[in-house]
């Protein structure tokens, strides 16, 4: 049976358990129930708390795990999925499987730190530990691009999404329908990636919706934000994760280059950032078909241990500010107003991030109420992510989907997109609700 022909019987079902930066998406084929996605929740305390909770039981039914990408809002809860008796294969692209080691490794470290100096109320165990990683990562089976794979009636094929090395749309054909899940999609002047391939054709379509478009006056604003500081004579702080630190560290290169902001210490205080630079370099050398052929990502200038006695640029994750070493550097510096803050992206509602972007006066780390007294500038994108445009034009460039829905993002963004994607071509677009269950 052709693609866009309907399968007799119901066909194939979708259940949407995720939520905002968050992909977990159940779709039960006739032979296999296939989990794309299995991303931590990000947000309020109240959202963030629901990733040191079991997972819900529609997760431990599925047969297999697919990967869209590395970020920890799609692969976060893996571990913790491994550690509640889940066994089976997960699928990913060689990018995302390289990455994996780094990123939920440090996200376990990160874990067990903050649970070491602060634990909320509530359980005092994080909610997943190193072992759990390598237990999860002993079932991921690399999956090319373009490639098909065989799983039990479906057939899996990962097509280059941009945004972060790895990150894919995925394709599975089951039960005579066809299902596309893409998202966040990479924008097409990524300064490392190569612009996502085309939509493939689909019955259904499950799309991200659009990130902060990047900013072409950010290297100019995030060197006015150095400057400022180091005229206080004090140090910049910038929430960043993996993939984020890369392109971060190749402005600050430029920006340095150009002397447009002095040669400052540069301490990247990340094990996944420093990690995913190292993917990237080795990416480079074996010529991955991903990369465009003048990417070149900067390394940090060899700065480690703790932060001098003078004005450095310090980047750590997580880029939200609720997890992680950045949480010791904003303590430290958050009471100064010698020192800056710089924000990139758009957080996500009721993070550290968003609270400090939104002119929080004080923020609450590790049980203690920190002041806000240091700068902060928030800024856009990095150009990693594609605009609503961006993401329009890459969506109807390819014949409509019977169905589309519009996941991943808050209500504004996700709302407007299927707004757009139904006045300008017609389409059936949804924001469906967390739980929701639709037939493909």
């Amino acid at each position: 049976m052709s693609e866009g022909s309907r399968a007799a019987g119901p066909g194939p079902a979708l259940t949407f358990l995720g939520g905002v930066g968050c992909a977990r998406y159940l779709l039960e084929t006739p032979g296999a129930n296939l989990l794309v996605g299995c991303g931590l929740f990000a947000g309020p305390d109240a959202l963030w708390r629901r990733n040191f909770s079991p997972g819900p039981g529609e997760l431990h039914t599925a047969d297999a795990v697919i990967l869209p990408s590395a970020g920890l809002g799609h692969t976060g809860f893996l571990p913790q999925l491994v550690a509640e008796g889940w066994r089976g294969p997960v699928f990913a692209t060689p990018g995302t499987a390289e990455l994996l080691p780094v990123v939920l490794g440090d996200a376990a470290k990160q874990f067990e730190e903050d649970v070491d100096r602060w634990c909320p109320p509530g359980p005092a165990v994080p909610p997943f530990r190193t072992e759990d990683v390598t237990r999860a990562l002993a079932l991921v089976q690399p999956v090319e691009f373009g490639t098909l794979r065989q799983l039990d009636g479906a057939e899996l094929e990962f097509g280059r999404v941009g945004g972060g090395l790895g990150a894919a749309w995925v394709r599975i054909h089951a039960g005579g329908r066809s299902v596309v899940f893409a998202g966040p999609l990479g924008a097409a002047g990524h300064p490392l990636l190569c612009p996502p391939d085309p939509r493939p054709r689909s019955d259904v379509l499950v799309l991200a919706a659009p990130q902060q478009p990047g900013d072409r006056h950010l290297p100019g604003r995030f060197a006015a934000a150095v400057h400022r500081a180091v005229r206080r004579g004090g140090s910049v702080v910038v929430p960043a994760a993996a993939g984020g630190a890369e392109l971060l560290l190749t402005m600050v290169r430029d920006l340095m280059d150009a002397q447009e902001i002095p040669r400052l210490p540069v301490l990247l205080d990340s094990p996944a950032g420093s990690a995913g630079i190292e993917v990237h370099h080795r990416a480079v050398t074996e010529r991955w078909h991903e990369l465009r052929r003048d990417g070149r990502v900067s390394e940090p200038g060899g700065l480690s241990g703790p932060v001098p006695d003078r004005p450095s640029i310090i980047v750590a994750g997580l880029e939200t500010a609720d997890s992680g070493r950045v949480l010791r550097h904003l303590a430290a510096l958050l009471p100064d107003q010698r020192n800056g803050v710089v924000l990139l992206g758009d957080p996500p509602p009721g993070t550290r991030a968003a609270q400090l972007a939104d002119g929080g006066r004080h923020l609450k780390i590790h049980g203690r109420y920190v002041p806000v007294r240091a700068e902060v500038t928030a800024l856009g994108g990095t150009g990693e992510f594609a605009g609503p445009a961006e993401v329009l034009a890459w969506a109807t460039a390819t014949p409509a989907p019977e169905t589309a829905f519009v996941v991943e993002g808050e209500p504004e963004p996700s709302h407007a997109l299927a707004k757009a994607l139904h006045a300008e071509a017609g389409w059936c677009a949804v924001v469906p609700e967390e739980g929701e269950r639709v037939l493909c």
